[in-house]
């Protein structure tokens, strides 16, 4: 009986130790609401202190200040507006112009998001300095939330401390079976010799101008990371560039291919 109940003991300790504190930010969130002199101070000193969205443990607030009819927020957490699931709606703080939005999140998570205004309009959100991009359209950037835990994978960060492999960029061959030229890059592991006898394997990566580019797939950085760690053996990699996109013909072929 009495080591059943040093057990409970133990248990309810223990979960207490690792329960997460919400006092800090349902305090921060009713300030808003307390008036609408509290609500534009607190809004400043979170813009001031690069805070919003305003995130502790796992829980967040999206915050926006603007006349609007309505403001939602869409991201990578709503599969960006296909997840009719998740509740994306903000709502006006009485008394001013700013909107907000409770929800949770992983403590470490990461997500792309943009704000919807009225409806129709995406914006970037204007008081956060963080943004990732986006390969859609050849390139575009969506803000970032970056939740209290979030730490970027090694794997990506730039070491100069290791060996790096070589770009050749803008490489451009006639292609016999589309008609034109073909653009492409091409890396190749530390230590790379054409005249060397070493057979390397080949990777071939579509949408490569995305996979090149330092804020998106950052594949250079990547591969000498994996190579160094002995993770991947050394590779070479061509990455095709569609320098015309946006040409009919191109396009055209791109809904042709499987």
């Amino acid at each position: 009986m009495t080591k059943n109940i040093l057990l409970s003991i133990l248990f309810v300790a223990g979960s207490t130790c690792y329960a997460q504190d919400y006092t800090l930010f349902t305090k921060t969130v009713r300030s808003f609401y307390a008036s609408p002199a509290e609500a534009e101070k607190q809004w400043n000193t979170l813009v001031d202190t690069e805070r919003i969205p305003f995130a502790i443990g796992d829980s967040v607030a999206f915050l926006y200040r603007g006349e609007a009819k309505s403001v939602a927020w869409t991201g990578d957490f709503n599969g960006w507006g296909y997840d009719s699931k998740f509740s994306n709606q903000g709502k006006r703080i009485p008394g001013t112009t700013l909107w907000l939005l409770k929800t949770s999140f992983p403590s470490d998570a990461r997500l792309d998001y943009k704000i919807v205004v009225d409806g129709t309009t995406l914006l970037l959100d204007p008081v956060n300095p963080h943004q990732q991009w986006s390969g859609v359209g050849g390139g575009s950037p969506n803000s970032e939330l970056r939740m209290p835990a979030w730490k970027p994978e090694a794997i990506t960060q730039f070491n100069e401390n290791i060996p790096h492999g070589k770009i050749a960029k803008d490489v451009l061959m006639h292609s016999a079976a589309l008609g034109y030229q073909v653009t492409y890059s091409v890396y190749t592991p530390p230590g790379y010799s054409s005249a060397s006898n070493i057979h390397y394997p080949v990777l071939y990566v579509t949408d490569g101008y995305e996979y090149l580019h330092e804020q998106m797939g950052n594949m250079p950085v990547v591969l000498d990371n994996l190579i160094e760690a002995k993770k991947i053996k050394p590779i070479v990699v061509v990455l095709s560039i569609i320098a015309n996109l946006l040409t009919v013909r191109t396009t055209a072929e791109c809904k042709s291919w499987p």
